[in-house]
């Protein structure tokens, strides 16, 4: 039955979610952080750059290095010990590709070679170096203008000490598609840069610091991109083995050319959890009061939070869940920004070959005003519900997966949509 476990980590990479599931294996595999985005900047057209990239923290629960570690992933061997190559080939129906009331379809084909590299494979270095590059080549039916290539790749570092640990992460990433909150097609590119070190205080009792920043772009004249910076620190204390927990305090400044300066600092509390592995829980929840620079009144308190959890039922079902909050810049609405929830849940069913998916995610996305504004906005929904398979082919060097997609989204905007996708993934 182990084997069935391994199958589904290996593949349920393929299943494109708002956020990848995470896959905890009975083998320890420090991998590649840099693989993580390779799931995140997926080939799927549904895009959402605004909320998913554009204001991202590297070591948050959800970013590509959580808590300044790499990301234990269900991945193959690799030659030479640490480099991989992948080459995937996907083909999508879009049932309405600018995502507007009246619906024009589209059928695209990206192909995209991936490579990523660890001087560290198996774990347990003092040093860890990891890097991946991923180019996707696009191709449109009947928008043929809008073909070309996004560039993506990213780096990080890792340092551990008997009571210390340094993590450094350089990421760049470039993703084109329709944004719902900047509402047209966009190339949308992001270069996030992170700084974290941890000091093991006692023998249950750390504490942290860590800075990041990121410069968003997306290409387009009447769309404006915005510049973030944040730090954090704080503290975290093992109960058990198994469970910690602790405060961090935390200050952002997001600059717009749309909304001017935003000024925030929050308090939150971190829990994390891990059973066995057949359970993988990290959960923030905290407070956030924030200044713009476009309003003579006093700032506005929001409640922050991000979670992200694996269940392993047993040795054919897993069941993921990712939950995050930001408050991004509006890309296309002067004096506005945009305070964004996404929910996604998914359940995995291993077959005897292959697996199947069942998915849930859910963006409620509330437009604030921060200074003097045109006509008011209202709370965007967007609802996706996504149905998927995926199996090995040729004793396991060629992976294959198909997935139909349907989303309604409400609010300023009325409109459906399906994606239809089908994509092969070759391991070398």
């Amino acid at each position: 039955m182990g084997g069935r476990v391994l199958d589904y980590c290996k593949y349920t990479r393929f299943l494109k979610m708002s956020a990848p599931p995470r896959c905890y294996t009975e083998k320890k595999v420090a991998m590649l952080a840099a693989l993580v985005f390779f799931q995140l900047s997926s080939l799927s057209p549904a895009q959402n750059f605004t909320s998913r990239y554009a204001n991202s923290d590297p070591f948050g629960v959800n970013g590509p290095m959580p808590f300044g570690d790499l990301l234990p992933a269900g991945v193959g061997e690799g030659l030479k010990g640490g480099i991989d190559f992948a080459l995937a080939i996907q083909s999508i129906y879009d049932s309405n590709f600018f995502q507007t009331e009246h619906e024009k379809s589209e059928f695209a084909t990206n192909i995209s070679p991936r490579v990523s590299y660890s001087t560290d494979p198996e774990g347990g270095a003092s040093v860890t170096i990891s890097a991946g590059y991923l180019p996707v080549v696009r191709s449109y039916l009947h928008n043929t203008n809008l073909d070309g290539v996004d560039q993506s790749g990213n780096v990080s570092i890792i340092v551990s000490g008997s009571r210390t640990q340094i993590s450094a992460y350089a990421g760049y990433i470039q993703e084109s598609g329709t944004d719902r909150l900047a509402g047209e097609f966009v190339t949308g590119s992001a270069l996030s840069l992170g700084l974290r070190g941890t000091y093991q205080i006692a023998p249950r009792t750390s504490g942290f610091a860590s800075v990041s920043s990121s410069i968003s772009d997306y290409g387009n004249s009447t769309v404006v991109g915005f510049d973030n910076i944040s730090a954090n620190f704080g503290g975290s204390w093992a109960a058990t083995e198994r469970f910690s927990f602790g405060p961090s305090i935390s200050y952002a400044k997001v600059s717009s050319d749309n909304t001017g300066t935003r000024d925030s600092w929050g308090f939150s509390m971190n829990t994390s959890y891990a059973a066995n592995e057949r359970i993988q829980l990290a959960v923030s929840l905290g407070l956030q009061y924030s200044e713009n620079s476009r309003e003579s009144q006093a700032g506005d308190f929001n409640l922050t939070g991000s979670l992200s959890s694996t269940y392993k039922i047993d040795e054919r079902w897993a069941w993921n869940n990712s939950i995050q909050s930001g408050i991004v810049p509006s890309p296309s609405q002067a004096n506005y920004v945009i305070n964004d929830w996404s929910v996604s849940s998914s359940l995995i069913r291993s077959l005897p070959v292959g697996s199947a998916g069942l998915g849930l995610d859910l963006y409620i996305s509330s437009f604030e005003r921060v200074g003097a504004a045109g006509a008011s906005q209202t709370t965007e929904e967007n609802l996706g519900v996504l149905l998927s398979y995926e199996r090995p082919l040729f004793r396991d060097r060629i992976g294959f997966s198909t997935s139909v997609r349907y989303t309604i989204n409400s609010g300023q905007d009325e409109w459906s949509q399906i994606l239809i996708s089908t994509g092969l993934n070759m391991e070398f």
